[in-house]
């Protein structure tokens, strides 16, 4: 935006004819004058840049959430992954186990407070004559509403 002198509007000074410039020459090289600001940016530049700026802090925003998401369950899982391989691994060296359907939750006490479970013990037959028993066992939790889920199972000998 250019200012303009009002003086120099109101009372023009005097161009003799040598003075004057053609009408197709450059204008003159001017130096700072009274009412000269530095150039500055507009206000739709000014938008543009803020909402840039917003988009990326979005950006950057959604990101950390997921990333705290994707944490969480993943600590969750790592958790019941750990407690159901050790558990099998238990009824692994117990070598027996009955036929049987159970399922709880822990309590508020415990380490995997917060989890529930249902362990699923049934015969199998994978090949003709060939008796096993499987052991399923699988853990459940909720993270940010959401229900999960891991399920393990071995097999032991059938007696």
């Amino acid at each position: 935006m250019r200012w303009i002198d009002r003086k120099a509007i109101l009372h023009p000074p005097p161009v003799s004819r040598a003075d004057a410039a053609p009408p197709h020459a450059a204008p003159a090289e001017r130096g700072p004058r009274r009412g000269w600001r530095a150039p500055a940016f507009t206000m739709l530049e000014v938008l543009v840049a803020l909402s840039i700026l917003a988009i990326a802090l979005l950006a950057v925003h959604e990101g950390f959430i997921s990333t705290l998401f994707v944490n969480a369950s993943t600590r969750g899982l790592w958790k019941a992954m750990v407690y159901t391989n050790n558990e099998l691994l238990r009824w692994d060296r117990l070598g027996q186990a009955a036929v049987s359907v159970d399922q709880g939750e822990f309590r508020p006490d415990e380490q995997m407070a917060g989890y529930a479970w249902r362990r699923e013990i049934s015969d199998e037959e994978p090949l003709p004559g060939v008796r096993v028993r499987r052991i399923r066992l699988e853990m459940t939790w909720s993270v940010a509403g959401r229900t999960q889920s891991y399920r393990a199972e071995t097999y032991v000998e059938a007696k």
